[in-house]
């Protein structure tokens, strides 16, 4: 970490591991996780209380937090919907982390429903975060650069960046996906979509009931590589 903060100087903004922003020094960054939005949703009693959760967990996320901690994750069942359906207070936020759909397609998505909502992408914050490698970072930098205020959560590919590093070719040197969803909450299944439905995870018959729930517009299969 020490060896990062080194290099990349003050492009390195901060850490989303807690434990080493305190002990490295380093701003605590990130947002929560799919599975909060996820446990809200299993937990409803109804299509209607579903379709509506995901903006509950927002509203009562900024009960509590505030500034660089109010950045949506809309793709959990899938952002095209989030946004179709999401209050216009939404857009009050500081930004937004696309995460399962290609980022320049997620970014461009959220900065047109940025400008029909009447704000100034430039003033709002884009953090991708899925599986990015340099290439990716440099794309989607130059995509954006003055369109819109962005981050890059780095994570897997820079600490596990070995493939093509063996003599011969091996599956052995691949990253290790550590991602974790959550199964149920008080019993009830729980779903995610997400904009790749190769990353979708819950039970059939539910993932079945919440596309009808949210649609399944804009949600598109590519490889999943980490």
């Amino acid at each position: 970490m020490e060896a990062l903060k080194e290099g990349i100087g003050e492009s390195f903004t901060g850490t989303s591991n807690v434990l080493l922003a305190m002990d490295t020094d380093l701003e605590a960054l990130g947002t929560n996780a799919h599975e909060l939005p996820m446990v809200f949703a299993a937990l409803t009693r109804s299509d209607a209380e579903l379709r509506a959760s995901p903006y509950r967990v927002l509203q009562d996320w900024q009960r509590y937090y505030g500034g660089n901690l109010l950045i949506v994750l809309p793709d959990a069942f899938g952002t095209a919907a989030f946004l179709r359906d999401a209050p216009d207070w939404v857009a009050d936020w500081t930004g937004f982390r696309p995460d399962s759909a290609p980022p320049i397609e997620a970014g461009e998505r959220i900065i047109h429903w940025w400008r029909q909502k009447g704000r100034d992408p430039k003033k709002k914050l884009l953090i991708f975060s899925d599986g990015l490698d340099v290439d990716t970072i440099v794309d989607t930098y130059r995509h954006f650069r003055g369109k819109v205020r962005m981050a890059f959560g780095w994570g897997t590919n820079l600490t596990n960046d070995f493939e093509d590093c063996a003599p011969v070719e091996t599956d052995g040197l691949k990253a290790i996906s550590l991602v974790c969803k959550v199964t149920a909450a008080n019993g009830r299944p729980a779903v995610k979509l997400s904009d790749n439905p190769e990353k979708a995870t819950g039970d059939p018959e539910e993932i079945a009931r919440y596309l009808k729930v949210f649609g399944n517009e804009a949600r598109e299969a590519h490889k999943v590589y980490v």
